[in-house]
């Protein structure tokens, strides 16, 4: 096998189990939220996160110290710690496979936020694609009465700050994609350590244990799509984080006993081919703007 086809194959493998860690760390969350408040179990999260990469990777904490973007390094963890609150804080209220397709419009609005902040050029055809992902979403919430609640709420804002951080990242001109991985984590760490005095409660070992595993599981799913992107074009390797839908749909069904309904599986359907269209769209555009292209 040649080596590009290779480097594809394995780029596909590390998103989807990255995919797997991050549905797998929500089902840990979602259960540990009957027996201790969500700021505890967001310390968790992000304070095991970062003590991982700063004990497995010293690399990425020598380059966070000499970093020359520590303005728009913060601001990407602040806003992924505030994506990870407003996910928490859904899983109170709704299913696994629910909260995870809701979340799933980040792609759709990255390219809405990328138009509207980033004055990008976005055709007719994409904002149509825009549009068919923010009808999915529709169904889901259902906003005749029947699924709006905190919990829909709550996942749009995760979905939105999710989205917002991806646009940040863009932004980052760091050589070494390690100190993004290890910033990604540290506001939130300091923020909910700061905090968790009035959120503590003495957990079992058993469930300490559990919820150091939420901070390595997410440490390293983030590290699985960083090092797939490095081997794989994007283009390529995205659409695959959809799987993530599934993993989260059979662990909500397996560990909760949660059956999705017909108007979540369409739109999360309708969701995932809006998706699609657009990483296609990516794919023309980079292919017309190709050397050797008119």
């Amino acid at each position: 096998m040649e080596e590009g086809k290779r480097n594809i194959l394995v780029a596909i493998g590390l998103v989807t189990a990255g995919g797997f860690l991050f549905a797998v760390m929500n089902a840990i969350v979602k259960a540990l939220l009957a027996r201790y408040p969500v700021l505890m179990l967001l310390w968790a999260r992000t304070f095991f996160h970062v003590l991982f990469v700063g004990l497995v990777i010293p690399a990425a904490v020598a380059g966070a110290l000499r970093t020359r973007e520590p303005g728009i390094q913060l601001l990407r963890s602040v806003l992924l710690g505030s994506s990870t609150l407003l996910n928490f804080s859904a899983l109170m209220y709704l299913p696994l496979g629910d909260v995870a397709a809701i979340t799933f419009l980040s792609p759709i609005l990255v390219a809405a936020i990328a138009a509207l902040v980033l004055r990008e050029r976005v055709s007719a055809v994409r904002w149509l694609a825009i549009g068919t992902g923010f009808l999915g979403a529709l169904l889901i919430v259902r906003p005749t009465g029947a699924g709006i609640g905190p919990g829909a709420f709550l996942a749009l804002g995760c979905a939105a700050a999710y989205a917002t951080y991806q646009i940040s990242t863009r932004m980052v001109r760091e050589a070494e994609p390690l100190v993004s991985l290890l910033f990604s984590g540290l506001a939130g760490a300091v923020l909910f350590t700061l905090l968790l005095p009035w959120g503590w409660r003495t957990p079992t070992p058993v469930d300490l244990a559990l919820m150091a595993a939420t901070g390595v599981l997410g440490a390293i799913g983030h590290l699985m799509i960083i090092l797939a992107l490095r081997r794989g074009e994007a283009s390529r390797v995205s659409p695959f984080n959809y799987l993530q839908l599934v993993w989260a749909m059979g662990a909500s069904y397996l560990a909760f006993g949660d059956v999705p309904a017909p108007a979540t599986l369409l739109g999360a359907l309708i969701i995932v081919g809006s998706g699609l269209w657009l990483y296609r769209l990516d794919v023309a555009e980079l292919a017309r703007r190709a050397p050797g292209r008119s």
